[in-house]
């Protein structure tokens, strides 16, 4: 799926904040606060991007001295929040810049580079939160968004056993956040709260799921499902809570847990039901927030899913109805949108692929080449996109590559596509094996 949920403490948008925010009233804290400002502001464009990020780099050495140099009470709490908040911001924007490159022969050695320092600045943000000595809320609320970053970026690598202990303790501080929270009658902060804590289980599912736990990922894909149902019953849109937002994970999550039906445990019918229950949700989430690309390529992958999982019975018909409604119903509502929208160019591409696959399989040759011709102007199309948020990992990068190159064979378009291949060669995101066997 392309994109994928973002939680609600690391959205970011015209209705999110960080979960761990302050008001900063200190003077010199709000000079530090404009400084950050204006450095996002130059990273957000992509001619000045290295010069905000070495003010920002700058800004956060002397906002760290700062704190060093602060007591630790009430005043000096407001000063380490400020730290730690700026931290998680610039781990996310120098991976943004990362991202943003040419892809190089040196790609994935500096991606690999920049996430070890994302992950710094996340475990000095962590570091800010356990330093906090007033309320204990505040404290573990950030101690678990801090946390959940650090797994985000990759933290505990290919050790199975400490991103476990990273996730279960997210989860022990965002469930004290939660119960808080609610025995304090502060309802308003209600949703938000178990929001935080079925996004932390359903992140603990997929991990379950791709050590081969499957058994434990199946219980954590259920308790999120619940957290999200009852986070939902908190939910006032009088109050400007963000059902949207919420509906969007949910149904992300309702992907996810089908995909992990279909490859883990085979139960097909299983997971076309939890498909279609993954559309119903992104489709209010879509109704909620009319124009949001973002849910419109969410309900694409849905049917997506779902499409991957019918093309398992004999007969294709299904498959192919669920990949036309990815195309007209999602990829091509967002293009209207915005025709620049890397995710569904990128979609609607791996739609076509796919029903280009299921046409062969029955016969029907001419609506094959036809689709192979759609995916891979659509490949071509994406390709020569920009994104200026984040167009995904290197890997990630690589795969829509090989998958225009395929697309680009298919259509015989052999000098783009041997192109495209010879460039993936010489970036290390393909073997001549791979190649071969495919």
């Amino acid at each position: 799926m392309a994109g994928g949920y973002v939680p609600p403490h690391a959205r970011r948008g015209k209705n999110a904040s960080s979960s761990a925010s302050t008001t900063i009233a200190s003077p010199t804290l709000d000079a530090f606060e404009r400084e950050l400002r204006a450095a996002s502001k130059r990273i957000s464009r992509a001619e000045t991007a290295e010069e905000g990020l070495a003010l920002y780099a700058r800004t956060l050495e002397n906002l760290r001295a700062f704190v060093a140099s602060s007591s630790p009470d009430e005043r000096g709490d407001e000063a380490r929040v400020s730290l730690a908040n700026a931290a998680l911001e610039y781990a996310g924007e120098i991976m943004r810049v990362e991202r943003r490159k040419a892809l190089s022969t040196t790609t994935r050695a500096d991606e690999a580079r920049t996430k070890e320092r994302a992950i710094s600045c996340a475990q000095d943000a962590l570091r800010a939160f356990e330093g906090l000595s007033g309320s204990p809320l505040e404290k573990a609320n950030g101690v678990a968004t801090a946390l959940s970053r650090i797994v985000e970026l990759g933290g505990g690598g290919d050790n199975a056993a400490e991103v476990s202990a990273t996730l279960a303790r997210a989860v022990e501080m965002y469930d004290y956040c939660a119960t808080s929270i609610e025995n304090s009658q502060a309802h308003e902060d209600v949703m938000p709260a178990v929001w935080n804590c079925a996004d932390a289980r359903l992140k603990v599912a997929e991990h379950r799921a791709e050590t081969g736990d499957v058994d434990g990922a199946s219980t954590s894909y259920r308790e999120s499902f619940s957290l999200y149902e009852r986070a939902c019953g908190f939910c006032d849109a009088n109050r400007g809570d963000d059902l949207s937002g919420l509906l969007y994970d949910w149904g992300c999550s309702l992907t996810s847990y089908a995909l992990f039906l279909a490859q883990s445990l085979d139960a097909s019918e299983d997971a076309v039901r939890i498909a279609d229950a993954a559309v119903e949700k992104l489709r209010a989430a879509g109704q909620f927030a009319i124009g949001d690309v973002g849910a419109l390529n969410a309900l694409g992958d849905a049917y997506q899913t779902k499409a991957e999982i019918l093309s398992r019975f004999d007969d294709a018909a299904p498959a192919v109805d669920n990949l036309r409604l990815a195309i007209c119903e999602a990829y091509d509502v967002a293009l209207k949108l915005n025709s620049t929208e890397l995710n569904s160019t990128i979609g609607r591409g791996e739609a076509h692929m796919a029903l280009a696959a299921l046409f062969r399989r029955s016969g029907d040759h001419a609506r094959a080449d036809e689709a192979s011709d759609t995916a891979w102007k659509a490949y071509d199309k994406a390709l020569k996109l920009g994104d200026k948020n984040d167009p995904g990992t290197c890997e990630e990068r690589f795969e829509v590559v090989y998958n225009a190159a395929c697309a680009a064979n298919r259509a015989g378009q052999r000098d783009a596509a041997r192109h495209l291949l010879s460039q993936l060669l010489l970036c290390d995101g393909t073997t001549q094996e791979a190649i071969d066997n495919d």
